[in-house]
């Protein structure tokens, strides 16, 4: 009896142990290619079709947009089973022509939503054009909101439709392959309205003139995208040198009444070289304090509240005393915009010298 009590007394202890069950390591890989229909860089390829064979199950995102051919000779249809992705080609490819079949994260795996760039480059020809253009983008104007950039080459300056189209990266970088010899026109854009190409409302920078392949293989294009130009700003001078800009200001309230009897500072902007056309915009949040034509290696700014500022200089070239953005109708880009990398910050009734360094390979530049 006692035998017996002993053993009950295990087998209740045994149940009574609650364990945990774990789903096993983390996936942290994207989806691997078993097997292909058109491999990398494979010639004479007649299919209509790119079979693709994965190593896990994969679900599609935004397929339309993160799914691309290039040229874009052909519409793309999608059929999804399991591990197995059938993505038809319904329009006739052209002879003799290479194409690039490229995935931006429009290929995930289902459970952790794991991506990575995937491309395949081939020809139905005997040959494949090597032409490869690097290129860097980001906005003049900082957004907190992330926005997808797309580069478009274009065989003449009024084609809507690009004959290559390519996807920034998150951190503004892009690299096409497998590029034909010729001329195209360039146009980086945002895709605001999801229509498949670049309006005349949307963020964007042009080169309004020609680029020939063969001549840029070792250059890295920049593109620093605006806001088409719209309309005139309009500026209050103050004197000689500095100018408000009269839609940024606001009315004074009862609160900057008493901010302003307290004791106010200065900022004194120290360069070692100057740039030519070059304005400073002081800004306290997001409102626009001063602006100023910057004529000498020293300059001072009386007359600052307490708080945290953001300078940015801008490269004024048609000496209007504002920043333009690009106009689409002049044929000219939006001009260049250097922002200081830290906030500023003021106490009463100090004197802050700052010394400014623009640097020669920072996007202040074309």
């Amino acid at each position: 009896m006692v035998r017996y009590l002993f053993v009950m007394s295990l087998l209740l202890s045994a149940c009574a142990q609650v364990g945990t069950i774990t789903g096993g390591p983390t996936d942290e890989f994207a989806p691997r290619v078993m097997s292909e229909s058109i491999a990398d860089k494979q010639r004479n390829v007649k299919t209509s079709e790119q079979l693709l064979v994965f190593d896990e199950f994969i679900k599609l995102d935004q397929p339309q947009q993160r799914i691309q051919l290039m040229p874009a000779d052909s519409r793309l249809q999608y059929e999804l089973k399991g591990k197995t992705l059938r993505i038809i080609f319904l329009d006739t490819l052209q002879a003799q022509t290479t194409y690039t079949l490229m995935s931006n994260g429009g290929i995930k795996d289902l459970t952790e939503g794991n991506d990575s760039l995937m491309t395949w480059t081939f020809s139905t020809g005997p040959t494949l054009d090597s032409l490869v253009l690097n290129a860097r983008a980001k906005q003049w104007i900082m957004s907190d909101k992330p926005s997808t950039i797309y580069l478009g080459l274009y065989q003449t300056d009024t084609s809507r439709t690009a004959r290559y189209i390519g996807r920034f990266d998150p951190q503004g970088q892009l690299q096409l392959k497998g590029l034909k010899e010729g001329a195209y026109f360039l146009k980086a854009y945002i895709d605001e309205n999801q229509d498949g190409a670049c309006s005349q409302t949307e963020s964007q920078d042009v080169l309004f003139e020609p680029i020939v392949l063969s001549q840029i293989q070792a250059d890295t294009l920049s593109f620093y995208l605006s806001k088409p130009k719209k309309s005139e700003d309009t500026t209050v001078k103050i004197d000689g040198s500095k100018t408000v800009s009269a839609l940024q200001s606001k009315p004074i309230t009862a609160s900057d009444s008493l901010a302003l009897a307290k004791p106010l500072s200065s900022l004194v902007l120290q360069f070692d070289t100057l740039p030519i056309d070059l304005l400073a915009e002081l800004y306290l949040g997001e409102v626009l304090q001063h602006k100023i034509e910057l004529k000498k290696l020293s300059t001072t700014i009386d007359s600052l509240q307490a708080g945290v500022y953001t300078l940015r200089f801008i490269s004024d070239q048609n000496h209007n005393l504002r920043w333009d953005a690009i106009d689409l109708d002049q044929k000219q880009r939006a001009e260049p915009i250097y922002y200081y990398p830290e906030k500023i910050k003021i106490r009463p009734n100090w004197e802050v010298s700052l010394p400014v360094n623009i640097p020669p390979g920072s996007l202040f530049k074309k």
